[in-house]
């Protein structure tokens, strides 16, 4: 049998062959280089030639095994996988880094290591994160609300004008008459301009020609000079403004509205200008709306604008009703301004009150308006930048304990001869890595966290609704980031380059290492210590402040009352007999709502601000000095209604309040116990007499001061007296009742409509809500300054941790040799505790003198608490030395697990 082997014939080419397919594998040779740019540059440097090599053998097989076609499916083939790997090459993260150098490579192998170390890189980044979102809500909000420009031109040069009283009575921030405002607008010179506004609410019934809506409305309405938008050199989105001549007896009814008006009650419509709105039963015609950014803050806060109704020049000089606005000429000094100021004073004092000393005074538009909040703002910015402080050190401590770990790490890669710069950078990058991502986090944070806390914030903060974490507060706070791991890690970088090889290589060999840098661990602890008691002690004082403003007795009784606003238009009811008949009508159906206990009405509620001033005099009394200023005190003075007292719960001392009925000839006066002390210092003042106005009065009771404009103090003197003799048009009602004061207001709606459905019901708020509201400031400032506060003392507490948990592990060998001599743990623990009770006690006495700084930074915040309160220092102190006994006792008591025996056999 003949056994038959086949096999295949390698093709064995011909010289002619050989060439052409040499031809053939150069010219792949070129394609190749070609998709060999498709790489990044530092590919083609490192993995070139081997990539023209494969291919050049794949290229050469393809022409032997199938010639030409076989060499066009490698080079298709290799066209796909080119493209494929080369952007994918070129679209790593690391490329980038690659291509920047030594920086490039060492930051991806700082990446690696900190993913190798999960839990420290947590840790670390989420404190950053909420550390430095802390520091960026507050600092939105200083930036936002103290430093940022007020949106009008030339901000700079608008000034708020206020008249000193001087030696008259005590009122050293009184409005202006009519009178000043001509004087301050003709003044010339380097004022250029002046303008009187004063604020008013009105009823708004109609919303405009075209509307359905129709149901009444109560705005807030600034009556002004015509010029107030020029000089504010702001211009309507829609319309214009007022000219020069639209103000005064028989001006035209025009109204400017404000962006927020506009788009809630007439749903952002254009045709709106030209329109008619109906105030207080009075049509007006819209010219114009403002725009978005445009709005006034605090007090000349507006829904809508209109001109004045008398000529300015034509009022009563004594009689302060305005708020004064002049804009100085660009570039003058506050100085020149407050003496052109000055100037008209003096000559208005002359011409209108016989040179008695009442002076006029201007104050920049920006620190005027910002003034109540300044102080509180600058505490708390103060408070974040020692938070970052107490940031910055602790992550310097994690940063030494992480570096002490790696001392065997170090200690080899100087033996095999790593550069020093290289150890420097690495141990550089990380820290920066983890302060970008901490601050990157941060701020992200904060853009939710400023969300929360403005909706907290109260409603009266001025510029509240700019307040928002922008692109460029976010990229400083990332920055902040990056530069506290900068700083932190200099420390462990520069030891390590600092310390010498035997030296590295001996704290190596100890077990847990890190020896070296004790003395730098224990100075940061140290120092966090200082910083957190400092805040801590801030924090304390405003802490203790907020409480002692909730103890305090503001002269009413807030539970169970709920307030509104009703007030009465002018064009509806133009007698005052009509406007108190329908008070009455009013009263009467609150009173009929099951279970209302008492329904007062008054023109200014406990803590509205809204009183009115006047002196008075009485003839006779045992307190009268025989000064004529003196004995004429300026008082708020309160039109209210039978009821009032008992429905606030304001204490009647002595006498009566009102009652229902007036006394017939003879006008009744309620005074507090400030006028009756003063006046009537050993007697009563029931039955006295009063001067008010050009009226005699009769003192028909004594009540306790309730505060009308600060809960944490009183303010004027006061005086009450009936709606009947002086008749306010907008009353604000008090209800009180033994049911929810919010589950009243459907009722309490329901039965003003059937007085008359033309009223309008504003401002519907229970008592507690206005006296949270008035505490809502000091409240926000004591919950940041407690939580700041904490986490500085918790990051101490870490610190003061991991120094006594390292210096245990580092000593294990030397503890147990103590043991092992006899020594008993008690004994062992003492000593390693005495170590931490040495750093704590060396960073309280560090830290004593920022108590100091501490407390006169927050002293214009406190109420009714010295700055230098022994009781919250001292507890604060004592806090902070327990907190940090608990730091160390919890790594200490491992001394307690030791065994001699094992531990020497282990070392």
């Amino acid at each position: 049998m003949t056994l038959h082997v086949m096999s295949k014939q390698r093709h064995v080419p011909t010289d002619g062959g050989r060439a052409n397919e040499e031809r053939l594998v150069r010219a792949s040779d070129r394609w190749m280089r070609l998709l060999l740019r498709l790489y990044p540059a530092d590919f083609r440097d490192e993995m070139g030639e081997a990539f023209l090599e494969t291919y050049r053998d794949r290229s050469r097989a393809a022409v032997r095994d199938g010639g030409v076609a076989a060499l066009a499916g490698v080079w298709l083939l290799s066209l796909a996988d080119s493209t494929r790997n080369g952007l994918g090459e070129r679209m790593r993260p690391a490329v980038g880094w690659r291509r920047s150098g030594n920086w490039g490579r060492d930051t991806e192998r700082a990446v690696r290591r900190l993913v190798r170390a999960p839990l420290f890189t947590l840790s670390m980044i989420a404190t950053l994160t909420v550390g430095l979102g802390a520091f960026a809500m507050v600092a939105t909000v200083v930036q936002k609300v103290l430093l940022a420009p007020l949106p009008y031109e030339r901000p700079d040069d608008l000034y708020l004008v206020w008249r000193d009283y001087g030696k008259v009575f005590d009122l050293k921030h009184g409005s202006l008459a009519g009178t000043d405002v001509v004087a301050l607008g003709a003044a010339g010179g380097v004022i250029e301009g002046a303008a009187g506004v004063d604020r008013a609410r009105a009823t708004l019934t109609a919303a405009g020609s075209g509307s359905d809506d129709t149901a009444p409305e109560q705005v807030s309405v600034l009556i002004t000079s015509p010029n107030l938008f020029h000089l504010l050199g702001v211009r309507p989105a829609l319309g214009r403004t007022f000219a020069a001549g639209e103000a005064g007896p028989g001006r035209p009814a025009l109204v400017v509205l404000g962006h927020e008006l506009w788009q809630r009650r007439f749903g952002g419509r254009r045709d709106v200008v030209g329109a008619d709105v109906v105030l207080d039963g009075t049509p007006y015609q819209v010219i114009g709306v403002l725009g978005p950014d445009f709005r006034l803050e605090g007090e000349l806060a507006s829904d809508a604008y209109v001109t004045h109704l008398v000529n300015l020049a034509e009022t009563n000089p004594g009689a302060g009703s305005y708020s004064v606005m002049i804009r100085a000429r660009a570039g003058t000094p506050p100085a020149l301004v407050a003496s052109a100021v000055g100037a008209v004073g003096k000559m208005v004092d002359e011409r209108d009150f016989q040179g008695k000393g009442i002076s006029l005074y201007p104050v920049g538009i920006k620190a005027d308006l910002l003034d109540a909040v300044r102080a509180p703002l600058l505490v708390l910015g103060a408070a974040g930048v020692l938070l970052v402080l107490v940031l910055g050190v602790n992550m310097a401590t994690l940063l030494l304990v992480r570096a002490a770990q790696r001392e065997r790490e170090l200690a080899i890669s100087r033996a095999l001869g790593a550069n020093r710069l290289a150890l420097v950078r690495a141990t550089l990058l990380e820290a920066v890595l983890l302060g970008t991502a901490g601050g990157a986090l941060g701020a992200l944070a904060a853009v939710w966290g400023t969300r929360a806390l403005v909706a907290l914030a109260p409603l009266d903060l001025p510029r509240r609704e700019t307040i928002a974490v922008d692109w460029r507060l976010a990229a400083v706070v990332v920055g902040v980031g990056a530069l506290l791991g900068a700083l932190a890690g200099t420390l462990p970088a520069v030891w390590s380059t600092r310390a010498g090889l035997a030296t590295l290589l001996r704290n190596a060999a100890v077990r847990g290492g890190g020896g070296g840098y004790g003395p730098l661990r224990r100075a940061m602890v140290v120092a966090q210590v200082a910083l957190s008691l400092v805040l801590l002690s801030a924090g304390g004082l405003v802490v203790r402040s907020f409480e002692h403003l909730l103890r305090i007795d503001p002269g009413f009784s807030p539970a169970g009352v709920l307030t509104f606003g009703v007030p009465v238009p002018g064009a509806r009811y133009p007698t005052d007999t009509q406007v108190v008949a329908v008070h009455e009508r009013l009263h009467r159906a609150l009173a009929a709502i099951p279970g209302i206990t008492a329904v007062g009405a008054s023109g200014a509620l406990p803590l509205s601000g809204d009183p009115a001033q006047s002196t008075v005099h009485f003839p006779g009394a045992p307190g009268n000095s025989g000064d004529t200023e003196r004995d004429r005190p300026l008082v708020d003075y309160v039109q209210t209604r039978a009821g009032y007292f008992e429905a606030l719960g304001i204490r009647v001392l002595a006498g009566r309040a009102f009652e229902p009925t007036p006394s017939r000839g003879v006008r009744e006066a309620v005074i507090d116990r400030t006028l009756a002390q003063r006046f009537f210092p050993t007697g009563s003042a029931v039955g006295a007499t009063l001067e008010f106005f050009d009226d005699t009065l009769r003192v028909v009771g004594v009540v306790e001061h309730a505060r009308l404009h600060d809960v944490h103090q009183d303010g004027r003197p006061q005086l009450y007296v009936r709606d009947e003799d002086y008749t306010e048009n907008a009353l604000s009602f008090a209800l009180r009742s033994d049911r929810s004061p919010t589950g009243l207001v459907p009722e309490v709606r329901a039965a003003i409509a059937r007085v008359d459905p033309q009223l309008a019901v504003s401002q519907v708020r229970s008592m507690d809500e206005i006296v949270s509201a008035a505490v809502q400031q000091p409240r926000l400032s004591a919950v940041l300054l407690s939580g700041f506060s904490l986490g500085a003392l918790l990051l101490a507490a870490m610190g003061l941790y991991g120094v006594i948990a390292g210096s245990v592990s580092r000593r294990r060998h030397e503890i147990a040799v103590r043991l092992a001599l006899g020594a008993d743990h008690r004994r062992v623990l003492r000593l390693i505790l005495g170590e931490g009770a040495r750093l704590v006690g060396l960073g309280l006495l560090i830290g004593a003198p920022g108590i100091y700084l501490a407390s006169r930074l927050v002293g214009g915040v406190l109420v009714g608490v010295s700055p230098f309160d022994p009781l919250t220092l001292g507890a604060v102190a004592v806090g902070l030395a327990l907190v940090a006994a608990v730091a160390c006792y919890l790594p200490a008591r491992r001394v307690a697990g030791i065994e001699p025996a094992q531990s020497l056999l282990e070392n």
